[in-house]
């Protein structure tokens, strides 16, 4: 892949909002540990995958993560990130997400500086956009322990490995729904933000896909849960 960063930028990753019930009878309160809660999430997310990959007879997926609180910023293997980090690492095998950009999601801060939202496609805000962030960017790792990165980079764009991963990340909100972890609203607004963080610069090397485009994505992956039906965004490319 041409990218050195499986990323999305400040204005390209997020989800939009309801109540994720990951640890406690009382997580639709508000977030007030951002830290914690980014951490709880990655374990759900992380505990989807193990028994995904247990199932398919493949070995345990390994991943790190690293949560960069406000104001610094995380030297890593792909370079120096800060406040608006949301990013997976292939060299060291890391997710780095900033605090700081995790909180502005969750407010709705960021949802009018977001490429689809800002002209009119869906929205994004909430503890389930953390959510997403955080799943999105598992897929990532998901696609690097699967060799796709070498299979395939250099041969799709960007947009087919971050629709992939949308695809991915709708895989495992279908298992947290089986699960109960959801509430009523939260399909919706995950297909709201997926539409707002969609961009429609295709002739950009960093396109991630239109607001369409990632919504089907997600909402693919969401409707059927089972990751082979991802593979046809690198197929389809």
């Amino acid at each position: 892949m041409k990218k050195k960063w499986i990323a999305a930028a400040t204005a390209a990753l997020a989800l939009g909002g309801a109540a994720l019930h990951l640890t406690s009878a009382h997580a639709s309160e508000p977030v007030t540990d951002m830290q914690s809660f980014l951490t709880d999430v990655t374990q759900n997310v992380d505990s989807y995958w193990t028994k995904t990959f247990a199932d398919a007879g493949l070995p345990e997926p390994r991943v790190s993560y690293a949560w960069i609180p406000a104001g610094q910023t995380a030297a890593s293997q792909c370079g120096e990130l800060g406040a608006s980090a949301a990013a997976y690492c292939p060299a060291d095998d890391t997710i780095y997400v900033s605090e700081q950009f995790a909180t502005a999601i969750y407010d709705g801060a960021l949802d009018q500086q977001l490429p689809g939202s800002s002209q009119g496609y869906g929205g994004a805000v909430g503890d389930f956009a953390v959510a997403y962030i955080v799943a999105h960017e598992y897929g990532h790792q998901v696609q690097h322990e699967l060799g796709l990165f070498d299979q395939y980079g250099g041969q799709v764009p960007t947009a087919a490995f971050e629709l992939q991963a949308d695809c991915y990340a709708g895989t495992w909100a279908h298992s947290a729904g089986q699960n109960n972890l959801l509430e009523e609203g939260d399909v919706q607004e995950a297909i709201d933000a997926a539409l707002a963080v969609g961009d429609f610069d295709a002739s950009n090397p960093g396109h991630h896909g239109t607001p369409e485009q990632r919504a089907t994505a997600w909402n693919t992956g969401f409707e059927s849960g089972d990751p082979s039906v991802c593979n046809q965004f690198l197929s389809a490319a």
